[in-house]
């Protein structure tokens, strides 16, 4: 049986459907047809089950006009056991009309000339003349605002600069039991010094070690008169 509200064209669609026996539980494949000068399958044979039937549905497309005769090979049965069986072909009469003019012979007409491409759209200078004054707006208010901020202070720019380590500062701290924080002051001071390095040892396991304040004045007194020797 074939599904068509009128009389199909060459190269139109159509829905071919047969219908087979077949018990619950058996597998059934469908085969496409062979001679693709008549019709070629547009998608996969769907299978539906009703009742103690399956319903195949061919849809393809028929190209050759006039009366044809189209063969379906028969569809392949598998039962619950195992057992094939491969079912006779079947035959669909196919009336297709030509699509060329019934008054002339086909020999005789020749092709159309090939229509020019279809533009994909109007060009339009509408959306560039939108975004433009939106971008500068936004860079108008960005200029503005860095304006109204203004640069940031100078201050904020520098780095923190330590604060110089005299002898009166050095005795303030110490005096104040703040020893520690005269040997981290001296410590930077000398740190790239290589003939500071064996005190810079002895400040740094007495920073880490428990001990009484004098250790951290007698190093940072050392430190200090190694750094600014008294004069002779």
């Amino acid at each position: 049986m074939m599904q068509q509200g009128q009389q199909p064209t060459v190269g139109d669609t159509v829905t071919i459907v047969r219908r087979i026996l077949a018990r619950p539980g058996v597998v059934i494949e469908a085969r496409p047809p062979v001679d693709s000068a008549i019709a070629t399958l547009v998608s996969s044979p769907t299978l539906t089950r009703e009742g103690d039937s399956v319903r195949i549905a061919y849809t393809v497309a028929v190209w050759t006009a006039g009366h044809s005769d189209l063969v379906l090979p028969g569809a392949v049965v598998v039962d619950q056991r195992g057992h094939v069986d491969t079912l006779p072909d079947s035959h669909v009469s196919l009336d297709v009309a030509s699509v060329l003019p019934a008054a002339k012979p086909s020999g005789t007409i020749k092709p159309q000339a090939a229509r020019p491409w279809l533009p994909r759209g109007d060009h339009s200078e509408l959306p560039f003349l939108v975004l433009v004054p939106v971008a500068l707006l936004l860079i108008v208010a960005t200029h503005w605002q860095w304006r109204r901020r203004g640069p940031k202070p100078a201050e904020s720019l520098r780095s923190a600069v330590p604060v110089p380590l005299t002898e009166s500062r050095l005795h303030a701290w110490i005096a104040a039991g703040e020893s520690r924080l005269a040997l981290d002051h001296l410590d930077a001071m000398v740190r790239d010094r290589p003939d500071f390095a064996d005190w810079r040892e002895r400040v740094a396991r007495a920073r880490f070690a428990p001990g009484d304040e004098s250790i951290g004045t007698v190093l940072a007194l050392e430190g200090w008169a190694r750094l600014v020797p008294a004069p002779p």
